[in-house]
């Protein structure tokens, strides 16, 4: 599959500069980054919230667990982790578990943790196991500027 074509045709429209990078097989983002021979800080995971409002991703560095408390605060929101069911049909265009970190790309609200502006190169899944997307940090804040952000893992 490589990168999803939901992803790309975001990417595309916004005028984002991207590389893809190609690894062994990976179920999990830690495991894609050590696949890639990344620091995990520099992988980005996606995790689908939901509430009654509805979706929220929060995209935090794969070393790091979401902190629910940390997003309801910010958001002033009760979400919570959404069903494997929904993220399934609202990633239709990616295998299933392969999550790509940009849920804008699939008009969801994101949140994102500082921690990934800090780096020089983020890494998200592209919608399947075996390819990551590399963007640098202008291209990051492209994508994420307008999104809410705080210290949203731990």
């Amino acid at each position: 599959m490589s990168i999803s074509p939901t992803v790309q045709i975001y990417l595309d429209r916004q005028h984002v500069p991207y590389h893809t990078l190609h690894h062994a097989y990976a179920e999990t983002m830690m495991r894609s980054a050590i696949a890639a021979q990344l620091p995990a800080r520099q992988v980005a995971k996606g995790v689908v919230l939901k509430d009654d409002e509805g979706f929220v991703m929060a995209v935090v560095p794969s070393d790091r667990m979401v902190d629910i408390d940390a997003i309801n605060r910010s958001m002033n929101r009760l979400l919570e982790p959404a069903s494997q069911q929904d993220v399934k049909i609202l990633f239709r265009d990616c295998n299933q578990g392969a999550v790509p970190s940009l849920g804008q790309a699939y008009n969801m609200p994101v949140i994102w943790d500082d921690a990934l502006a800090q780096e020089e190169d983020c890494y998200f899944e592209c919608g399947d196991h075996t390819d990551l997307i590399r963007l640098d940090k202008s291209s990051f804040e492209k994508v994420m500027h307008s999104y809410p952000h705080g210290v949203i893992s731990h």
